[in-house]
């Protein structure tokens, strides 16, 4: 598609908030997670593996939930998953053990995928190249209020009322994308969709993993998320274990360090048609290397909270940079099988989150030594895979 499509502001909004399901069914509850250990009688570990069964689930989900939407269109499936999504979502609520929740938490995820890879593929359809950039800086905008916003909401309701109640007030985000799904309308003509059911469109993966252009992509989506989701799943931990920061408190800091992504997700617009999208790549991965090495080295030197979090702030800040250049340059090629493509893509990215949830945990609550050492590892793997495989060549 070599023209971009004209997108309206509801259309964004709901884009927005379907790439939004991640963030809001994890960060949430974060305030949650040190006291969830004594009420469900388990480890920190085990909660914090609650964060990556639900990416893992996404991760998996996304595989089918991609190839589907290139063959059904991109509508169907998204009702579909949004309602599913509504009954996993009620079983975390009512989940009367940590084996019950990790259940709920995976099917949340399968669920919740369908609007994850669906709306990236939605915004391929409508535009390529730099307009696209621009589109998915705007989805960014709007689902980087997700994690401003979760986190506060989920102090203020820990205040009046239990964790339980978290997931309610989830299952109503989830019918709320669910009336969005009704209410869409399609993005992928009859005439443009996969030939020959979804056995031929999951075979189009062996066609994009052949491609090492797009591998590399893959690795950087993986690693460089890992190094996110480290974040996402021992920030809690580091506030209120190490700096004594009570719930409220984490949540307003957690939601300032999510503006970084706001503000990231500003420059990426802005940036799109002055540098490259592989420059905007190589200098956010950069960034991300850097920031983790100095929060490892903070952490091991005791060094003060103001560090810490500025340290944090710009680290975390390059999800929107690498995330939406990674993600242009291996769609370049692929807009055909936006769907197959934006689904190994999240694949990817995912499953790196699941692996690093319960290594952040390993030394129990009180240190952030493997959070750093984690963030460390897989930031300079994604920078290794850009200058490998991603890198356009002269």
């Amino acid at each position: 598609m070599k023209e971009s499509k004209s997108v309206s502001l509801c259309l964004i909004i709901f884009l927005g908030l379907l790439t939004a399901v991640t963030p809001l069914a994890t960060d949430m509850y974060l305030p949650a997670l040190p006291i969830m250990p004594g009420e469900l009688d388990t480890s920190a570990s085990n909660i914090q593996m609650t964060i990556g069964i639900m990416t893992i689930g996404i991760a998996v989900g996304q595989l089918f939930a991609g190839p589907i939407s290139d063959v059904l269109g991109r509508k169907r499936p998204l009702i579909v998953g949004n309602l599913l999504c509504v009954v996993a979502t009620i079983v975390c609520a009512y989940a009367p053990n940590i084996e019950v929740l990790l259940l709920g938490r995976f099917l949340q995820g399968v669920t919740g995928s369908f609007g994850v890879v669906i709306s990236k593929a939605i915004a391929r359809d409508h535009a390529s190249g730099p307009a696209l950039i621009k589109l998915l800086a705007s989805l960014m905008m709007v689902n980087g209020l997700a994690p401003v916003i979760a986190p506060l909401v989920g102090g203020q309701i820990l205040a009046y009322e239990t964790w339980r109640f978290i997931f309610v007030v989830l299952a109503g985000f989830a019918i709320l994308l669910l009336v969005g799904s009704i209410l869409f309308r399609e993005s992928l003509p009859t005439e443009q969709r996969v030939a020959g059911g979804i056995q031929e469109a999951i075979k189009n993966y062996k066609t994009l993993l052949k491609d090492k252009a797009f591998l590399g992509q893959c690795g950087i989506q993986c690693f460089a998320f890992g190094a996110f989701f480290c974040y996402i799943s021992g920030s809690s931990f580091v506030y209120q274990n190490i700096f004594g920061l009570d719930a409220q408190q984490f949540s307003y800091v957690f939601g300032i360090n999510s503006c970084g992504i706001i503000l990231f997700s500003i420059i990426s617009s802005r940036l799109s048609n002055v540098i490259k999208d592989y420059q905007l790549l190589q200098g956010s991965l950069t960034v991300l290397f850097l920031g983790s090495t100095l929060f490892l080295g903070a952490m091991v030197l005791n060094m003060p909270f103001l560090v810490v979090t500025t340290i944090l702030f710009f680290t975390v800040g390059t999800v929107s940079l690498f995330g939406a250049a990674s993600f242009s340059m291996a769609m370049a090629n692929y807009g055909h099988l936006a769907g197959s493509a934006s689904a190994l893509l999240g694949f990817f990215s995912m499953m790196s989150a699941g692996v690093v949830s319960p290594i952040v945990g390993i030394g129990g609550s009180h240190t952030a030594t493997p959070m750093g050492i984690t963030m460390v590892i897989c930031s300079l793997a994604a920078l290794l895979c850009y200058y490998r495989f991603a890198r356009p060549r002269a």
